[in-house]
């Protein structure tokens, strides 16, 4: 399940095989933190499976995948990409890409038949695929009179933040720490209602 600091992935590549009316097909899943690290692998799979008769795909990437992308690669338009792109969807993943690789057999399958066979595949290796779910987080710097170090804790524990680091700069403490997004904002607002204390996302 997916929210907006977290989204569900795949751990890693997984590979899928079956035939329709004596076409091959090759599935094969990826996770992927980029576009760009997606279209690396269409490339590296375009090279590989050369003398394939298409080699079409889908990506979604980022939390409720805010960047996706589909291609038909040959096959008659929304027959391929778009019933890939379905099951990304209809698994909840994302940061992930599936592309599924045809060696045509001689047998015309239809719009229908092609539809089936994509969505086919794209289940298949995502149902094959152990999954995880990735936090997002967001660092916080916070900086405050020294006397103020226990109450400061205090509220960092009671926000299940995670320190990351320490510092004393020009006779003020600072922390650094580490929590989900969903709860940095709160803790931002915790931390200046505070006098003598001043809390910031830190980039």
């Amino acid at each position: 399940m997916s929210s907006f600091d977290s989204y569900t992935t795949i751990k890693k590549e997984c590979q899928q095989q079956y035939n329709i009316q004596r076409s091959r097909f090759i599935a094969l899943a990826y996770p992927v933190k980029s576009a760009e690290e997606a279209m690396n692998f269409v490339a590296l799979l375009r090279k590989e499976y050369f003398d394939a008769t298409h080699v079409c795909w889908a990506y979604a990437i980022g939390v409720e995948r805010a960047e996706s992308r589909h291609n038909d690669d040959g096959e008659p338009s929304g027959t391929a990409g778009r019933p890939i792109y379905g099951q990304i969807v209809s698994a909840d993943l994302s940061n992930v890409l599936v592309a599924v690789v045809r060696y045509f057999g001689g047998v015309k399958l239809g719009t229908g038949g092609l539809i089936e066979a994509y969505r086919e595949g794209a289940k298949l290796v995502l149902e094959s695929a152990e999954r995880e779910e990735v936090l997002l987080h967001d660092n916080i710097c916070i900086q405050f009179n020294p006397s103020l170090t226990g109450e400061i804790m205090h509220r960092i524990k009671q926000h299940e933040a995670t320190v990351t680091g320490q510092d004393f700069i020009e006779g003020q403490s600072v922390i650094y720490c580490s929590l989900r997004k969903s709860g940095s904002q709160r803790l931002i607002e915790t931390i200046n209602a505070i006098y003598g204390a001043e809390a910031s996302l830190k980039e």
